[in-house]
């Protein structure tokens, strides 16, 4: 009975330790691959993650962008320097700084499909107006700085640069962490003012069959909208021709989510007016639209609703401006 016993205790020793030294094995093929490493975050494998010995990522989803890796033609940030597609041989589109012409026109506004707010879709019309074909840029917003209409930023950094605003490198990129008061400050010096929300969503989709995204209903991808998994951060304005709406404006999904004039009230398209409406009388919240560089999918629809407090600023909101059809 002794030896049964001990034949019995060895026989767990060796399970035991099997088991451990497996275990070990798993961890370290676990820790190899980045993911499980002790204080690594490193959710796409390539080494690189918050906590992580290679150092922090950009793009936390793409195993193939992260510091040190070749920049590539993309609409990526591939080698995480704040920059995109910055290789000699990648081009970007030459700015054109007219603003686009929105016909008078009418649409199905809203989606049956969509959020509670986005209910019920409602057909509206919308006289002509004029908007920006891009997000207010750095530079336009410093000339409103120095001509003392316009407060600065509350910061001059971005999300994973340390100087933006105040860095001529990025002057053709989106102003940021303005609250709608300032958007609105600065749409009155350039001679116009914030965008209705049917005049916002009416120049993203369009007076023909509804459009799922300002391009149509394929779905996005970066070289359409900077969104996650894009640069992890703004880029410049008017990279991405192939996500244009179907009047020319520019970044009307993703980029930084775009101030609009109106109160926010999830109700509101239940009383909506059927021509040119304006929004609620008075609220506490603002209405944001476009979705932003760290948008999922759903908010870079045409339809999808956001608010916020006009008081408050963001590194991922900005604004466009809407102008009378004969711009002053």
């Amino acid at each position: 009975m002794k030896n049964l016993f001990s034949l019995w205790v060895l026989a767990v020793a060796v399970a035991g330790f099997v088991g451990f030294a497996l275990l070990a094995q798993s961890g370290a093929r676990a820790g190899a691959l980045g993911g499980t490493a002790a204080g690594c975050n490193d959710l796409d494998g390539d080494g690189y993650g918050i906590g992580c010995a290679a150092g922090n990522d950009c793009n936390d989803r793409d195993p193939a962008v992260h510091p040190g890796a070749v920049e590539t033609c993309n609409f990526k940030d591939d080698d995480c320097n704040g920059l995109v597609d910055e290789a000699p041989d990648c081009v970007a589109p030459a700015l054109d700084g007219s603003p686009v012409h929105v016909p008078a026109g009418s649409f199905l506004m809203g989606s049956e499909t969509g959020a509670t707010d986005e209910k019920p879709s409602h057909r509206v019309t919308v006289s002509a107006f004029v908007l920006d074909r891009y997000e207010v840029t750095n530079a336009r917003y410093q000339a409103c700085l120095r001509a003392g209409a316009c407060a600065a930023p509350s910061l001059s950094s971005s999300n994973a640069r340390a100087h933006y605003f105040d860095d001529p490198t990025f002057a053709d990129y989106p102003v940021i962490f303005v609250s709608w008061k300032q958007a609105q400050a600065f749409c009155a010096f350039a001679g116009g003012r914030l965008p209705t929300e049917a005049e916002w969503e009416h120049a993203a989709a369009g007076s023909e069959a509804p459009r799922t995204y300002p391009w149509g209903e394929s779905p996005p991808d970066c070289s359409k909208a900077n969104f996650a998994g894009c640069v992890g951060d703004t880029d410049r304005v008017g990279r991405r021709p192939a996500g244009q709406s179907p009047y020319g404006a520019f970044d009307m999904a993703g980029n930084v989510w775009e101030w609009t004039a109106d109160w926010y009230d999830a109700a509101y398209y239940r009383a909506s007016p059927v021509q040119d409406p304006t929004g609620p009388s008075r609220g506490t919240l603002k209405v944001m639209r476009g979705g932003c560089w760290v948008s999922g999918e759903s908010t870079l629809r045409t339809t999808c609703r956001k608010p916020g407090l006009p008081s408050s600023w963001a590194p991922n909101v900005g604004f466009r401006c809407a102008y009378p059809e004969v711009r002053p």
